[in-house]
């Protein structure tokens, strides 16, 4: 990180010093600013484009740069909320998938319950029957939040309509590879800059639906590292933003891979210093703008393919990852150490957790079925339970996923959302859904638009009542998982129990034509079919 002096000499380039296309891609943090139609381009007092009133084409940018600092740097532009080519050209082609549908996102958010009179009577009823040990054989589920319009957030926000709704999103990029690697794995191309992109036209189109008006703020942070060096650096640039921050009304977080514990430890951390202030009171450009609401912030982090419990638990003894360890050791070690509990790393990514509940912060861990890095039960990050986390499974139609396994997937996704047990089988089946070197899951999820929508629709669209609620931490052996040849059909038996009790019955039935049809190519599969055939009757 740059130093006080290097700081102060730090310029800004007018418009014909913009940096290119390729300088654009060079590793640093990014902050973008969406303003309406209707806003000026205006110019600071001292000649230069201040970042508040900053409006022009994303081909012009000014560009601050760190001396001394190749791969960390400050990357500001403006536009209208007219796309130009170069900004349309990364995300038309996801846009035109959402409509064609062509992957899955799977449990959807509509399994939540809508909230409705009939559904909290029905809630109270089922809470005394539990109380009064009319339900006692069987076991009380865990709360859950439910459905509802998010019109209440934006007329608050909007004051009525009267003004546009402030939204910023900020992407932060996962583990890069060296370059000594790439050549086999290929290149990295999720970088938070793609993140952004991407969560800007679902946000923007999301709020187009509802006919409301919205202004639109990006920061892509950049750095490479290990997670606490890269969360202090972006605290740092973070702080000195805290002014653009603090006018935002919702805060949308995307995270990718090691990006996620990084965002979720860097967020809790600006939460308990005071950067980020979640009470909706705008007090920091003088009286004039003092306006007390009753409204807080709204915080929404989405992780995508997150390592949040470690890679593939004995992945580290594998001949590749042990090559690769000898030249990039100290980064891709302390992945494994999230297979630890009791690590450090472990430790202060539940803590920081719990910090983000207490603020009400709604997080969506969504996972891909055939990730070549992370199991589903590190992306959906099942050892923690509050009904502010939604969990999903990203299944890419290219993977060739057997729709019995995405039954399997979609079932347990449900009942775990629903505050119920699935009974422990996605982390006994994680193991065996591994996608290729190449070509995995693992960079195909950050492209899936129906991904971001759900981040931004499980924060807007969910209610708020359980902020008090402790997250329920509950650690487990990973070295267990999948040890145990009969452990398999236990835990089938207990999700079909949990699925004719609280689930449609046909999903039953589903599940048995599927796997009559099902002819499994891969070993691992093949080992999954064999282990289930027993319970066969069962289905």
């Amino acid at each position: 990180m740059a130093s006080d002096n290097e700081r102060d000499s730090v310029r800004l380039r007018s418009d014909s010093e913009a940096i290119s296309g390729e300088e654009e891609q060079t590793k640093g943090w990014s902050f973008w600013s969406r303003g309406n139609k209707s806003v000026p381009n205006n110019e600071g007092g001292d000649g230069t484009l201040g970042i508040d009133n900053l409006v022009s084409t994303l081909a012009s940018n000014v560009y601050i740069p760190f001396k001394g600092a190749e791969n960390d740097g400050v990357n500001v532009m403006e536009t209208t909320t007219n796309k130009s080519k170069h900004d349309q050209a990364a995300t038309e082609e996801n846009l035109d998938e959402l409509a064609q549908k062509p992957n899955i996102v799977t449990p959807q958010f509509e399994i939540l319950p809508e909230k409705s009179k009939w559904n909290d009577m029905k809630a109270k009823l089922r809470d005394y029957a539990v109380r009064w040990h009319v339900m006692d054989e069987e076991k009380e589920r865990r709360p859950i939040l439910k459905r509802t319009s998010p019109q209440r957030h934006f007329d608050l926000f909007s004051e009525n309509g009267k003004s546009p709704i402030k939204v910023l999103i900020v992407g932060v990029h996962g583990f890069f590879p060296t370059k000594l690697i790439r050549p086999f794995i290929g290149e990295p191309t999720g970088t938070s800059a793609k993140f952004v992109l991407e969560a800007e036209a679902i946000v923007m189109r999301y709020f187009e639906s509802h006919n409301q008006q919205v202004e639109i703020s990006k920061i892509a942070l950049e750095k490479e590292g290990k997670i606490f060096e890269r969360v202090d650096y972006f605290f740092d640039v973070m702080s000195e933003l805290a002014h653009e921050i603090n006018e935002a009304d919702i805060i949308y977080f995307v995270s990718h891979s090691q990006g996620s514990p990084v965002t979720i430890i860097l967020l809790a951390k600006l939460l308990e210093c005071g950067i980020i202030n979640i009470d909706n009171s705008k007090f920091f450009n003088g009286p004039a703008d003092y306006k007390f609401t009753s409204s807080k912030k709204i915080i929404s982090i989405l992780c995508m393919a997150g390592i949040n419990n470690g890679p593939f638990y004995g992945a580290d003894q594998t001949l590749f990852v042990r090559a690769y360890q000898t030249i990039e050791k100290d980064s891709l070690r302390e992945l494994f150490e999230f297979q630890k509990f009791d690590s450090l790393q472990s430790k202060q990514f539940i803590e920081s957790l719990r910090t983000l509940i207490k603020n009400n912060a709604k997080i969506t861990f969504v996972g891909s079925i055939n990730d070549q890095l992370v199991p589903l039960y590190s992306s959906t990050c099942l050892f923690a339970h509050h009904p502010n986390i939604f969990r999903a499974t990203f299944v890419d139609k290219g993977s060739q996923t057997p729709d019995f396994i995405t039954r399997i997937v979609k079932i347990a996704g449900s009942l775990i959302n629903l505050g119920y047990d699935d009974h422990g089988i996605i982390k006994e089946i994680s193991g065996s859904l591994a996608g290729p070197l190449t070509g995995g899951g693992h960079s195909t999820i950050y492209r899936e638009v129906q991904v971001y929508e759900l981040g931004i629709r499980f924060a807007l669209e969910t209610t708020d009542d359980f902020i008090d609620l402790a997250v329920d931490y509950t650690p487990y052996q990973l070295c267990d998982l999948g040890a145990n040849t009969y452990h398999l059909p236990w835990c089938m038996r207990g999700l079909l129990y949990e699925t004719d009790r609280h689930l449609n019955k046909d999903e039953i039935n589903l599940l048995f034509q599927e796997f009559e049809n099902w002819e499994p190519a891969t070993k691992q599969l093949k080992d999954i079919k064999y282990r289930l055939n027993g319970i066969r009757y069962k289905l």
